[in-house]
């Protein structure tokens, strides 16, 4: 996990705000809604505990922000899921339409050490198999 006080969950909110800001897809309530497949009440009362825990900013008919430190998780939790799915489709060869579930589960697991080894051993990699871009961490405290 990126902190120890974080739960999964949020994790997982974090990084869908932090995919759709790097998309320009919006960030509002709907949007995080079908990114997560989850209702819309669901994810307000989440976005209520970010808030509170200091990593989104989420005013009324508003976008959704990250802050910070939200957005330090959010690009972590990014390079840990591009760089398992590197991993997965040129080492052990998953072939690409079922990597992302798979690294999705896996970028709970890694811890930032063990991650930053994977990322050299496979020569520090800038793009998924996707395309997208792995973003870059200069400090991974």
């Amino acid at each position: 996990m990126i902190t120890p006080n974080l739960s999964i969950t949020k994790e997982d909110y974090v990084r869908a705000i932090y995919t759709l800001e790097e998309a320009s897809l919006g960030t509002g309530v709907t949007q995080i809604a079908d990114k997560l497949s989850l209702s819309k009440s669901s994810v307000s009362e989440r976005l209520k505990d970010l808030v509170r825990d200091g990593l989104v900013i989420a005013e009324p008919y508003a976008e959704v922000k990250l802050t910070k430190a939200g957005l330090d998780i959010g690009k972590k939790l990014t390079f840990k899921h591009r760089t398992i799915e590197v991993f997965l489709n040129d080492v052990l060869k998953v072939p690409k339409d079922q990597i992302h579930e798979e690294a999705h589960r896996l970028e709970h697991a890694f811890s930032d050490e063990v991650i930053q080894r994977l990322a050299d051993f496979l020569h520090n990699p800038t793009n998924d198999p996707h395309g997208s871009e792995i973003p870059k961490i200069d400090n991974w405290n």
